[in-house]
């Protein structure tokens, strides 16, 4: 429920206020019944006539020893106006739903909040208040009320209290309060203590990394991505995101972590009826890289990919890769090169021999504005994995994508071949300097 206060406590200091902005939080630790506890939140501000646009992709994860738990979705939109003196309004709209990995669930919980708030946001206070009604989603809530805040520097600068109460039908309580030390400006230790939606009170411990645009620290870059497949039978969204960072990086050679999260949403009964998803696929990377010339880079990479079938009792899959790879450039996503490529061969512990590649080509190029073609693939003994897509690039500091694309997967010996699925869609990517 703190995803209201993230806008309010997560600043850019330094950065100009009137620009396109991304910001990122992720929170890792455990819960009061030592489950793990994994909370990215990926957000999106565009300045418009005096206020401004945004949206925000986040999800609450709870799994125990088996990889069982609760996944909290959140999506959400609005606009801002900007007053004077730090006051601002807003309207946003919060869509909610929670499902359950490897388990069969019985019910799941969805809401969409519609709501108002007035916001004042300094230095060393921020205090939120608003209202609002539910439309659609599970039964039983109408109304509600909110009141959040943060206090930061208090007793000595490192320490922060936050607070936010929802109040629904005037009847029952959410809430979710604690405290957080700051180790530097990008790291938080934090603990919480929570009442959500249909869920048990629950206390959280763990590190926090948050940044704001412009004051990347490690963070090297975040995407988000979410595409329609308005033809395939299964399938109607998908939304992916992923952030990477560096560590002990000079000019010469770089450690890289990545992170990133794929999430088919089924078709339902109708486009706009529900927003289940099947799956919850997880892929976390780790490289080594070294300059070994002026465009060509030598990397030692290691990927661990996991797939947690979403509200059934089915069993997950994972695999781990590891291998060597050729890049000339240390992050495929960036532009600047008209031709772009990272080729990767080694081993699946599962699959046996890999072939992993990436190549995009830009075919046409203003001051503000490219369009250019990237295909990925992946190749072992079960299967071809392809994806195809023709994208635009426009923005500054952070880049709008829209594209159009094609994927599926052909099998081979082991494998069934998979019908492809046309897809467009928008996505964000920001590069921190």
């Amino acid at each position: 429920m703190l995803h209201a206060l993230l806008p309010l406590a997560v600043r850019a200091e330094g950065a100009p206020a009137r620009q396109n902005k991304a910001t990122l939080t992720v929170e890792y630790g455990l819960d009061s019944l030592e489950r793990r506890y994994y909370r990215p939140t990926f957000r999106f501000d565009f300045p418009f006539r005096g206020g401004g646009w945004f949206a925000e992709v986040e999800y609450l994860s709870r799994m125990n020893g088996d990889l069982e738990g609760a996944i909290d979705y959140w999506v959400e939109a609005g606009a801002q106006k900007i007053l004077r003196n730090g006051f601002k309004l807003e309207l946003r709209l919060n869509h909610f739903c929670r499902h359950e990995t490897l388990r069969d669930t019985v019910y799941v919980w969805n809401l969409n909040e519609v709501l108002a708030r007035a916001l004042v946001d300094d230095e060393r206070f921020s205090l939120a208040l608003g209202g609002g009604i539910f439309i659609g989603g599970s039964e039983g809530y109408r109304r509600l009320m909110t009141a959040g805040g943060e206090w930061r520097g208090i007793l000595f600068p490192e320490l922060s209290l936050f607070a936010e109460l929802k109040l629904v039908n005037f009847a029952r309580l959410y809430y979710e309060g604690g405290f957080s030390l700051a180790l530097n400006r990008s790291v938080d230790i934090f603990f919480k203590n929570t009442r959500h939606y249909q869920f048990p009170n629950t206390s959280y411990i763990g590190l926090r990394y948050r940044t704001g645009d412009g004051d990347g620290a490690l963070l090297d870059a975040m995407k988000v991505r979410i595409g329609v497949s308005p033809f395939d039978d299964r399938f109607k969204l998908e939304v992916e995101g992923e952030f990477k960072l560096d560590f002990f990086r000079s000019e010469s050679r770089r450690v890289a972590l990545g992170v990133g999260f794929e999430t088919p949403i089924l078709n339902g009964d109708g486009f706009f009826s529900q927003f289940w998803p099947a799956r919850m696929s997880y892929v976390i990377g780790l490289d080594y890289e070294r300059k070994i010339a002026p465009r060509l880079f030598a990397a030692w990479v290691n990927r661990y990919r996991l797939a947690l079938p979403v509200d059934e009792d089915r069993p997950f899959t994972a695999s781990l890769f590891t291998a060597l790879a050729l890049r000339n450039q240390p992050d495929f996503d960036q532009l600047g090169q008209d031709l772009r490529y990272e080729i990767a061969a080694g081993y699946n512990f599962k699959r046996g021999l890999e072939v992993d590649g990436k190549f995009g080509l830009e075919i046409w190029r203003s001051r503000s504005f490219s369009v250019f073609t990237e295909m990925k693939s992946q190749v072992d003994r079960r299967m071809i994995s392809l994806d195809f897509r023709l994208l635009a690039s426009a923005g500054g500091r952070v880049e709008f994508r829209p594209y159009l694309g094609w994927k599926g997967e052909i099998g081979l010996r082991q494998g069934p071949t998979l019908p492809g699925k046309f897809l467009f869609g928008l996505g964000f990517f920001k590069r921190f300097e």
